[in-house]
């Protein structure tokens, strides 16, 4: 697969059904990122000849995106009443091959306005359970 542009990320929310998902994009996007990590469990014994030794624990997802404030893009209005009304959203980040898709919950939502410049808005979100990962159709 070939390179590409950061520009081709997109944060999408479901604004449809589970079974009838519409995709819908974040109005206004700038910057995207996903980050999966993960715990460790510490094995380490006698017999590791001085080597730590470990396994893999919980993995947990956070997405973080901001975009420029445009306060009647349906996108925006999904998250913003998600983090209002302490509800999980379907959200899913596409890149040119892959789309990962998790509920999310909203655990940072900030409306900026700098006098010299235009109004952004920066989210930050927590996945609740299990993030998939498809292939782009």
């Amino acid at each position: 697969m070939a390179k590409f542009h950061g520009l081709d990320i997109y944060v999408e929310v479901n604004t449809g059904t589970e079974e009838l998902p519409v995709w819908t994009k974040v109005g206004g996007q700038k910057g995207a990122s996903l980050s999966l990590s993960g715990e460790t469990i510490d094995v380490t014994d006698k017999d590791s000849a001085g080597w730590e030794e470990t396994l893999m624990g919980n993995r947990a997802a956070e997405a973080e995106f901001d975009a420029f404030l445009i306060e009647d893009d349906a996108g925006f209005e999904a998250i913003k009443s998600a983090y209002f009304s302490r509800a999980e959203i379907d959200l899913r980040l596409t890149t040119q091959a892959k789309t990962y898709r998790a509920n999310w919950v909203v655990t940072e939502l900030s409306i900026e306005g700098a006098h010299d410049d235009a109004s952004v808005t920066s989210m930050s979100l927590k996945a609740n359970g299990a993030v998939t990962e498809a292939d782009k159709v």
